[in-house]
């Protein structure tokens, strides 16, 4: 078996039917596929009884979806593992691309493109979504090398993923602390443009808000400034907080402008990544002054 792809699910009777649908049509001998389940009915497993390639898994207690990938990587048979979100829609080539870089050994942990998909919905939070989350998957990008690596489509060769021990049991920011973890341990990522996903982003602009907020917050954790114990640090880090978001921020735009131009991109959702770096500021700052660990919500 080559490749295994991953999708953890809660309650994602919603969009799991078009992520299924789009591996259907170039579902490989080579390939398998684990949906791993946590919903309190039965309408997930309903249906994926229509598709007769996936090997459904069902686990009674809800679990964060590093913990459902984690699971599903256990019983993966494949040389490589492809983590999916539910939500996401593989482009129609996307397989075969992945099984041709797969055979080639030259790329061993890799993320795909993550475009909007505007067929489900094209809205205005699910814009300001994509871009502040997907600001380094756009499929106009070249082959590069990556400091982290997001989750919702990413590829990783099942050797090294049990090596380094999956996936850590958390909420949010779940990718950004493995891959970067995979990093510390001399691992090279790469992100790779052709391989490429349509994400639907259904999500209210209240709950965007809600899950950068939380990233700003868990990031504090993730990157290790609370294990800090220089005080000059810590003071340093409260004073110039509102710089690096501002840095941020203008780093993200500057990404989605050079690679999804567009005038509504220059005028509108530029200008209002500001206020979702407002919101990740007040996470950061959340958690240098409150200090209540990582957030549990998603």
């Amino acid at each position: 078996m080559e490749l295994s792809i991953i999708i953890p699910s809660f309650c994602a009777q919603k969009n799991l039917s078009a992520c299924l649908k789009s591996i259907e049509k170039q579902i490989a001998p080579s390939v398998e596929v684990i949906v791993v389940d946590c919903s309190p009915h039965n309408e997930v497993k309903n249906i994926c009884a229509n598709y007769k390639f996936v090997n459904f898994i069902s686990v009674k207690q809800r679990f964060n979806p590093g913990k459902g990938r984690n699971i599903g990587a256990y019983e993966a048979r494949g040389r490589y593992l492809a983590f999916v979100d539910a939500d996401v829609e593989l482009d129609e080539r996307a397989i075969p691309n992945i099984l041709d870089i797969t055979k080639t050994n030259k790329f061993t942990v890799f993320g795909c493109s993550l475009e909007l998909n505007k067929r489900y919905a094209d809205s205005f939070s699910a814009n300001v979504e994509h871009y502040y989350f997907n600001h380094e998957a756009q499929s106009s990008r070249k082959i590069q090398k990556r400091s982290n690596l997001s989750s919702a489509f990413m590829v990783i060769e099942n050797t090294i993923f049990e090596k380094n021990n999956g996936f850590k049991d958390l909420a949010r920011m779940q990718d950004t602390e493995f891959t970067e973890r995979l990093v510390r341990a001399g691992i090279t990522l790469y992100f790779i443009p052709q391989v490429i996903g349509y994400q639907i982003q259904d999500s209210n602009l209240t709950k965007v808000l809600k899950k950068i907020k939380i990233t700003g917050n868990n990031l504090f954790y993730v990157r290790g400034y609370s294990n800090k114990t220089n005080y000059f640090f810590k003071f340093c880090l409260f004073i110039l907080t509102p710089l690096l978001m501002f840095l941020k921020i203008t780093r993200i735009n500057i990404r989605n402008l050079r690679y999804a131009f567009s005038l509504k991109v220059l005028f509108i959702y530029s200008p209002f990544m500001y206020v979702c770096g407002m919101y990740w500021l007040l996470g950061f700052y959340k958690a240098q002054v409150l200090k209540r660990g990582i957030e549990s919500g998603r």
